[in-house]
């Protein structure tokens, strides 16, 4: 899986001059030679926009939520990134990274009764297979694309491990997912592994182990012990740019 081949680097590469989710993260991203993950969700237009809160305010400033605002409105000046930069659109991180880098994307939208997210994101990477992966924590999202776009790499998000009853009832719908939807992956917290649930989820439905997010030595050793099979990063150098 191509997933796999090259180190992630979470909401691109970001620092003091290049916010999160910014074109300018994702241009030192491609730089370095490393994918990609970002988050989306929809403008009240329609659009497929290019960020992980539901409010603006601790990026922009700006108390105001994303999902009411339209393309006109995150193109404007009034809604500006920490460095000056508007928000980006999907679809011109599309543009820019077809043969220079690939993607992992996630929904941020948890949905139940629509899915114009999914449908959304899915017109704008149908055919691009080969460079985009989706993944979400929700299960309704992952079955979406199971059923409507099989060609696209899929993964399941997932924080929970333990022995309490919540926790018992997350590793059960854990399971149910992995066995209905058949993701490729599990993408997972890096703070609650390693995990036996975990290990026996992975070997049971055959799928590759990511974790998030990664962005101490610490998380990095601990990574490369409990065989990780990528990282989704951020805030540290890579020895040679790679994980392993």
């Amino acid at each position: 899986m191509w997933l796999l081949d090259r180190p992630i680097a979470h909401r691109g590469l970001h620092d003091e001059t290049a916010p999160e989710n910014s074109m300018a993260a994702f241009k030192k991203a491609i730089e370095k030679n490393y994918y990609i993950e970002i988050d989306v969700r929809l403008l009240a237009d329609g659009e497929v926009v290019i960020f992980h809160d539901s409010n603006l305010k601790r990026v922009c400033g700006v108390n105001a939520k994303i999902s009411k605002l339209t393309t006109a409105d995150i193109k404007s000046d009034k809604y500006l990134l920490p460095n000056g930069e508007h928000i980006p659109l999907l679809k011109e991180l599309l543009e820019v990274a077809e043969g220079k880098t690939k993607l992992c994307i996630e929904l941020k939208t948890i949905t139940f009764f629509h899915h114009k997210l999914e449908a959304a994101v899915y017109e704008l990477i149908k055919g691009k297979q080969d460079f985009v992966a989706v993944q979400s924590f929700s299960p309704y999202i992952i079955k979406w694309f199971r059923k409507n776009a099989p060609e696209i790499t899929r993964g399941y998000l997932s924080t929970y491990v333990g022995n309490s009853l919540c926790h018992r009832i997350i590793d059960s719908i854990n399971n149910k997912v992995a066995k209905k939807n058949k993701p490729a992956f599990l993408a997972f917290n890096i703070k609650n592994l390693p995990s036996e649930s975990v290990s026996k989820l992975l070997q049971e439905n055959d799928m590759k182990l990511l974790s998030w997010t990664v962005k101490s030595p610490e998380n990095l050793s601990l990574a490369k012990e409990v065989n990780v099979d990528n990282i989704i990063f951020e805030n540290i150098a890579l020895e040679n740019d790679s994980y392993k």
